[in-house]
Protein backbone atom coordinates (compact mmCIF):
# COMPACT_ATOMS: atom_id res chain seq x y z
CA UNK A 1 0.00 0.00 0.00
CA UNK A 2 2.91 2.55 0.67
CA UNK A 3 4.70 1.43 -2.33
CA UNK A 4 1.57 2.38 -4.21
CA UNK A 5 1.17 5.43 -2.44
CA UNK A 6 4.64 6.83 -2.78
CA UNK A 7 4.56 5.65 -6.84
CA UNK A 8 1.26 7.65 -7.17
CA UNK A 9 3.28 10.73 -5.25
CA UNK A 10 5.78 10.34 -7.88
CA UNK A 11 3.47 10.37 -10.83
CA UNK A 12 1.73 13.28 -9.97
CA UNK A 13 4.82 15.49 -8.93
CA UNK A 14 6.53 14.13 -12.82
CA UNK A 15 2.66 15.28 -14.34
CA UNK A 16 2.61 18.18 -12.54
CA UNK A 17 6.11 19.06 -12.99
CA UNK A 18 5.95 18.78 -16.83
CA UNK A 19 5.26 22.47 -17.65
CA UNK A 20 8.42 23.69 -15.02
CA UNK A 21 10.87 26.13 -17.08
CA UNK A 22 13.40 24.73 -15.09
CA UNK A 23 14.29 22.12 -12.31
CA UNK A 24 15.01 24.17 -9.18
CA UNK A 25 17.73 23.19 -7.48
CA UNK A 26 17.18 24.48 -3.94
CA UNK A 27 13.93 22.02 -3.51
CA UNK A 28 13.83 20.07 -6.72
CA UNK A 29 10.35 19.08 -6.10
CA UNK A 30 8.38 22.24 -5.81
CA UNK A 31 5.64 22.94 -8.13
CA UNK A 32 4.77 26.10 -10.17
CA UNK A 33 3.19 27.87 -7.09
CA UNK A 34 -1.02 28.59 -7.70
CA UNK A 35 -2.05 31.48 -8.98
CA UNK A 36 -4.31 32.43 -6.64
CA UNK A 37 -1.45 32.87 -3.66
CA UNK A 38 -2.48 35.71 -1.30
CA UNK A 39 -1.82 39.25 -1.68
CA UNK A 40 1.33 40.58 0.53
CA UNK A 41 -0.42 42.73 2.95
CA UNK A 42 1.05 45.27 4.93
CA UNK A 43 4.12 46.46 2.81
CA UNK A 44 4.75 50.23 2.35
CA UNK A 45 5.83 51.72 -0.20
CA UNK A 46 9.30 51.86 0.48
CA UNK A 47 9.04 47.84 1.10
CA UNK A 48 7.96 47.59 -2.53
CA UNK A 49 10.33 49.51 -4.13
CA UNK A 50 12.99 48.39 -2.21
CA UNK A 51 12.25 44.67 -3.27
CA UNK A 52 11.90 45.60 -7.10
CA UNK A 53 15.33 47.65 -6.85
CA UNK A 54 16.72 44.16 -6.05
CA UNK A 55 15.11 41.91 -8.06
CA UNK A 56 16.02 44.88 -11.43
CA UNK A 57 19.56 44.65 -9.85
CA UNK A 58 20.33 40.98 -9.89
CA UNK A 59 18.50 40.48 -13.67
CA UNK A 60 20.89 43.67 -14.78
CA UNK A 61 23.69 41.59 -12.76
CA UNK A 62 22.93 38.29 -14.64
CA UNK A 63 22.44 39.81 -18.14
CA UNK A 64 25.87 41.54 -17.76
CA UNK A 65 27.21 38.31 -16.68
CA UNK A 66 28.41 39.43 -13.66
CA UNK A 67 27.78 36.73 -11.48
CA UNK A 68 29.30 38.17 -8.78
CA UNK A 69 26.84 40.85 -8.12
CA UNK A 70 24.24 38.94 -8.62
CA UNK A 71 25.36 36.27 -6.05
CA UNK A 72 25.85 39.37 -3.37
CA UNK A 73 22.05 39.57 -4.19
CA UNK A 74 21.14 36.27 -2.74
CA UNK A 75 20.03 35.32 1.02
CA UNK A 76 22.84 33.78 2.98
CA UNK A 77 21.04 30.00 2.80
CA UNK A 78 21.44 30.10 -1.25
CA UNK A 79 25.01 32.00 -0.90
CA UNK A 80 25.78 28.85 1.05
CA UNK A 81 24.15 25.74 -1.19
CA UNK A 82 26.20 27.29 -4.12
CA UNK A 83 29.43 28.62 -2.65
CA UNK A 84 31.05 30.66 -5.35
CA UNK A 85 29.54 33.30 -7.38
CA UNK A 86 30.56 31.01 -10.30
CA UNK A 87 28.55 28.16 -9.69
CA UNK A 88 25.88 30.33 -8.65
CA UNK A 89 26.14 31.45 -12.67
CA UNK A 90 26.58 28.00 -13.70
CA UNK A 91 23.27 26.81 -12.30
CA UNK A 92 21.45 29.63 -13.50
CA UNK A 93 22.41 29.07 -16.94
CA UNK A 94 22.23 25.48 -16.77
CA UNK A 95 18.28 25.44 -14.98
CA UNK A 96 16.93 29.44 -14.97
CA UNK A 97 18.01 29.54 -18.67
CA UNK A 98 15.42 32.79 -18.96
CA UNK A 99 17.29 34.85 -16.68
CA UNK A 100 20.24 35.23 -18.02
CA UNK A 101 18.51 36.14 -21.34
CA UNK A 102 15.95 38.99 -19.98
CA UNK A 103 14.84 41.09 -22.71
CA UNK A 104 12.12 42.97 -20.31
CA UNK A 105 10.43 42.74 -16.96
CA UNK A 106 7.26 43.55 -15.69
CA UNK A 107 6.50 43.88 -12.17
CA UNK A 108 2.97 41.91 -11.59
CA UNK A 109 2.10 41.96 -7.58
CA UNK A 110 3.40 40.84 -4.78
CA UNK A 111 2.10 37.79 -3.07
CA UNK A 112 3.10 35.63 0.14
CA UNK A 113 4.81 32.03 -1.11
CA UNK A 114 6.04 29.64 1.51
CA UNK A 115 5.73 32.48 4.68
CA UNK A 116 8.14 35.07 2.47
CA UNK A 117 6.75 38.33 0.70
CA UNK A 118 7.44 37.12 -3.47
CA UNK A 119 7.27 39.53 -6.55
CA UNK A 120 5.73 37.83 -9.30
CA UNK A 121 7.07 39.04 -12.47
CA UNK A 122 6.95 38.46 -15.87
CA UNK A 123 10.13 37.64 -18.24
CA UNK A 124 10.12 38.46 -21.57
CA UNK A 125 13.01 37.14 -24.20
CA UNK A 126 14.34 38.70 -27.14
CA UNK A 127 11.84 36.38 -29.32
CA UNK A 128 8.83 37.02 -27.36
CA UNK A 129 8.87 33.96 -24.90
CA UNK A 130 7.37 34.77 -21.67
CA UNK A 131 8.34 33.31 -18.58
CA UNK A 132 5.99 33.99 -14.94
CA UNK A 133 8.91 34.23 -12.50
CA UNK A 134 8.17 34.24 -8.51
CA UNK A 135 11.23 35.86 -6.28
CA UNK A 136 11.09 35.35 -3.11
CA UNK A 137 12.77 38.02 -1.09
CA UNK A 138 13.83 37.84 2.70
CA UNK A 139 14.68 40.75 5.30
CA UNK A 140 18.09 39.68 6.92
CA UNK A 141 18.70 40.78 10.35
CA UNK A 142 20.38 43.94 9.79
CA UNK A 143 17.30 44.95 7.15
CA UNK A 144 18.84 44.47 4.18
CA UNK A 145 16.70 42.64 1.41
CA UNK A 146 18.03 39.29 -0.36
CA UNK A 147 16.32 37.15 -3.01
CA UNK A 148 15.52 34.03 -1.19
CA UNK A 149 14.72 31.85 -4.03
CA UNK A 150 13.07 31.99 -7.79
CA UNK A 151 10.38 29.84 -9.22
CA UNK A 152 10.01 29.86 -13.27
CA UNK A 153 7.02 29.04 -14.94
CA UNK A 154 5.60 29.50 -18.51
CA UNK A 155 3.34 32.22 -18.49
CA UNK A 156 -0.67 31.07 -19.71
CA UNK A 157 -0.37 32.20 -23.84
CA UNK A 158 -3.05 34.70 -24.24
Amino acid sequence: MVKIARACLCLAWLAASAGMAGAQPWQPRDLVPPPDLPVAAGLTGAEVSAMRSLIDAQIAAMRSGDWSAAFALASPDLQAQYGTPAAFGDDVSLHYAPLPAVASVRFIDIVMFRGLPTYRVTLADADGGVTTAYYLVRRLEDGALRIAGCVLGRAPSS
